[in-house]
């Protein structure tokens, strides 16, 4: 009798304590979950952050650009972002070749023209916008004979250049704007390829973009960038 009481308490104080240790296990595990989501959260902000400056330092580093090749600090980028909000191609695809097409435009309002035409080129032959800027910048250049990616997806015969036959800069510019600017046969292409998903996917994303940008525009960006000038100003004193 005695050493079955002996047991009963025994047994009681092991499960006693094999409870405690379940709830002290289940106490630093919801510890844990809260640390991590607050980590998580924490990451997350700090990563919106980042990317608020860095877009604001894209758009900054673009501007600059522009005023170098135009003259005027705002009459670029502006047009830029618009047609990027409309397009199934990046922000940054239409950065890096934009570049290339600046080069061989007289203004912001040409460029505008070109970034369309650009863009349809790319629907039709399906390379990238930066590469088909590449290609315009030769074609427009020195003749669409310079463009040899421009050959092998077929658009000198789409412009209706039989192969082997000299064509001048002039004429290469007349035939593109013909077919694929404004009232051409491949106006709407990038209109169309918007549609896709791929093309709605790449919309959002600019959308963000422009968020992002709203917000460093907002004094954010101009901000953090006086801070830290505050502060090598200090490092060097």
């Amino acid at each position: 009798m005695a050493q079955n009481l002996v047991l009963n308490i025994l047994a009681k104080d092991k499960t006693k304590q094999a409870f405690n240790g379940v709830r002290a296990g289940l106490s630093n595990l919801r510890s844990a979950v809260f640390s991590v989501q607050s980590a998580i959260i924490g990451i997350g902000g700090g990563l919106a952050v980042k990317s608020i400056l860095n877009v604001g330092s894209q758009v900054e580093q673009l501007r600059l650009r522009f005023a170098f090749l135009f003259k005027g600090v705002q009459e670029g980028d502006k047009g830029l972002i618009d047609f990027a909000s409309r397009v199934p191609f990046s922000l940054e695809e239409i950065q890096a070749g934009a570049g290339n097409l600046a080069v061989v435009t007289k203004n912001a309002e040409e460029l505008n023209e070109i970034l369309k035409i650009t863009g349809n080129v790319a629907s039709v032959t399906g390379l990238d916008f930066r590469t088909t800027a590449e290609q315009i910048q030769r074609s427009f250049s020195s003749g669409i004979g310079s463009a040899d990616l421009f050959r092998e997806r077929g658009v000198r015969a789409l412009l209706g250049f039989k192969a082997g036959v000299q064509v001048t800069t002039e004429e290469t510019k007349k035939r593109f704007r013909e077919l694929f600017g404004k009232g051409g046969e491949f106006e709407k292409a990038t209109e169309v390829l918007s549609t896709s998903f791929t093309g709605t996917l790449s919309m959002l994303s600019d959308k963000l973009f422009k968020f992002r940008l709203d917000t460093a525009q907002a004094g954010f960006f101009d901000f953090v960038k006086q801070g830290l000038a505050e502060f090598n100003k200090l490092l060097e004193e």
